[in-house]
């Protein structure tokens, strides 16, 4: 029997996000009028067919499909315990290269969880933030600053409207789907079950231009329109009892004096804590040439460490955090961590053999 045709009116009403990857999908598998005319293809993105084609990887001698897009693991703080997230991180991917939730847990007993994807504009931070503050209270709001210069526009809000078509992209964070023409498959992530959201790789590629900071030509412009949405979400968190924190990750290729002080000073006129660190190289100590998979861009494991080292005492001297870790609620959080460090161990293992 002929599948069911789908228009653009019946997926408005399922809830997924509509992300770059999921746009052109969505594109190849339906027509002019939003119908579907690829059925194959649908169920193998709704996690109803075993995906064909999909690149297989050999990792501590298993083969494993990997099935979970860094959108994926973002949406999967829906599948949290209620009210059980401390912090809530959002940004494109300088957050989920940058922040190590597992750490953060191990080092203070703070639970934390990142809505990190690539790319994230402010609009869909601000989509993310309301849907994990459904069934969670986090006190803190980290949100990283890079996403302050990606422009959206009114398209972006119309596609988020009709979100609805994959629900393979919401969650399911024991799905791994990599696609060989993506941003997670080019970067070496491992995928690391329950990681809540931190993306894994100890690629190193040294970053040259170590004097980023004076040098580095970007645009530093904060639209009109990114503005009013860093205003919504200051808004939002206010009225929710939530702090909202700026924090820039370091980057040699995304941040400047320029940038720092954009930022600065829309912080000093909306009241919300900063954080550079890309001015606190002396306490964090991240090294060029070991600490970054792709000459500077991103942190890989290594620097991503020391990062959440700093942040993690920097969250733990705010007063709002208690440490949880004897908690019997929590007994899935410390199993985990368990589970992080041992696959982080087994990792380090094999790439040294």
């Amino acid at each position: 029997m002929e599948e069911k045709i789908k228009t653009i009116e019946n997926i408005a009403n399922e809830r997924i996000k509509f992300d770059e990857h999921s746009r052109i999908i969505y594109r190849e598998i339906t027509n002019n009028e939003g119908e579907l005319i690829d059925s194959d293809r649908y169920k193998y993105f709704t996690g109803q067919k075993h995906p064909i084609g999909v690149s297989k990887y050999t990792f501590l001698g298993k083969s494993k499909t990997s099935l979970l897009s860094s959108d994926t693991i973002a949406n999967a703080i829906t599948e949290e315990t209620s009210y059980t997230v401390d912090v809530l991180v959002l940004g494109d991917s300088e957050s989920y290269c940058s922040f190590i939730p597992m750490k953060i847990w191990e080092q203070h007993g703070i639970t934390s969880y990142c809505c990190g994807t690539p790319a994230q504009k402010l609009n869909y931070s601000y989509y993310l933030l309301q849907k994990a503050f459904a069934n969670q209270s986090p006190k803190v709001v980290l949100l990283e600053t890079n996403a302050l210069f990606r422009n959206f526009d009114s398209y972006g809000k119309l596609v988020q409207k009709a979100d609805r078509l994959f629900s393979v992209f919401t969650h399911h964070n024991r799905w791994k789907l990599r696609n060989d023409s993506s941003e997670d498959a080019s970067s070496g992530y491992v995928d690391i079950d329950n990681s809540k959201g931190y993306r894994f790789t100890t690629r190193i590629a040294s970053a040259e231009n170590t004097d980023y900071m004076k040098t580095n030509k970007i645009s530093a412009v904060i639209s009109p329109a990114n503005r009013r949405t860093i205003e919504k979400i200051l808004s939002f968190c206010s009225e929710n009892g939530a702090e909202l924190i700026l924090v820039s990750a370091p980057s040699t290729l995304n941040w400047n004096q320029d940038r720092h002080d954009a930022v600065s000073k829309l912080s000093k006129e909306l009241n919300i804590n900063f954080v550079d660190l890309n001015l606190l190289n002396d306490d964090i100590k991240i090294d060029w040439r070991k600490d970054t998979r792709d000459k500077g861009d991103h942190l890989n494991y290594f620097g991503a460490e020391k990062v959440t080292a700093f942040l993690g005492k920097y969250l733990s001297e705010t007063g709002y955090f208690s440490d949880r870790k004897n908690d019997e609620r929590f007994k899935s959080w410390n199993d985990a961590s368990e589970n992080f460090n041992r696959t982080v161990s087994e990792i380090r293992k094999h790439e040294k053999s």
